[in-house]
């Protein structure tokens, strides 16, 4: 019998990839039971809520202006003269908001369950990194408004970088973009709310799936150590 070809589109031939391939190795793991609890399922929600924050935050940045003596007025004018401009804030604030919780909750639950020993050690890293570059995203996010409030945090801030042993005077300065903050330290602040931070979380995220995937999902140790126990006491019996 002749061997039947199956057609290929003009997709196919341009990118001879097996996609199938693809698919099984993407998404086609399978997960043990202990990941139907919910609190094993928390680092996915951060990376949802990064994918809003970019969207919206792209959105935002078209009428949002870096400036001490208009950064305010335009968060206002957004919030009050632009259609659906409230809405648009709303949902950037508050996916921030969830998004540093859900990532301090999945550190606080890769400790607990002890997912962070060997060989997962540059797994553990990485999430820390990411930990640290959501907190600075959150931060310099909540500067941008240029109220009392966050001036002052913008001041604690800086205050708080240049303490670090050795190279602290030069992260302060670079952040306040001279000796003392001033009208470049607003838009220094958008630049590494806006560009570098988003980078540099994209590229962790990425590094940090590709560890999971190498690696697999950790085993449930407490679940295990319990079953073993029970094996223990039913031979005892």
């Amino acid at each position: 019998m002749e061997e039947v070809k199956k057609e290929t589109g003009w997709i196919d031939k341009s990118l001879p990839v097996d996609w199938g391939k693809v698919k099984e190795e993407a998404i086609g793991e399978i997960l043990p039971q202990h990941m139907k609890l919910w609190w094993y399922c928390l680092g996915g929600v951060p990376a949802l809520m990064f994918m809003l924050l970019v969207g919206t935050g792209m959105l935002l940045a078209f009428y949002y202006v870096p400036h001490p003596d208009k950064a305010y007025e335009s968060v206002a004018h957004i919030t009050n003269d632009i259609p659906y401009g409230w809405w648009l804030r709303s949902l950037h604030r508050w996916g921030a908001e969830i998004m540093v919780v859900t990532v301090s909750l999945h550190a606080i639950r890769v400790f607990a369950t002890g997912a962070y020993r060997h060989p997962r050690e540059v797994c553990w890293i990485s999430g820390a990194l990411l930990l640290l570059l959501t907190f600075g995203l959150g931060f310099t996010g909540y500067s941008l408004v240029y109220t009392q409030q966050s001036y002052w945090a913008m001041t604690i801030g800086t205050g708080i970088a240049g303490k670090t042993p050795i190279i602290g005077s030069f992260i302060s300065r670079f952040m306040m973009g001279g000796e003392a903050i001033g009208p470049d330290t607003l838009n220094r602040f958008f630049i590494i709310h806006a560009a570098i931070l988003p980078v540099l979380l994209f590229l962790l995220i990425i590094f940090h799936i590709i560890v999971i995937r190498l690696h697999g999902v950790a085993e449930h140790v407490v679940g295990m150590q319990r079953e073993i126990v029970r094996g223990l006491s039913r031979g005892d019996e």
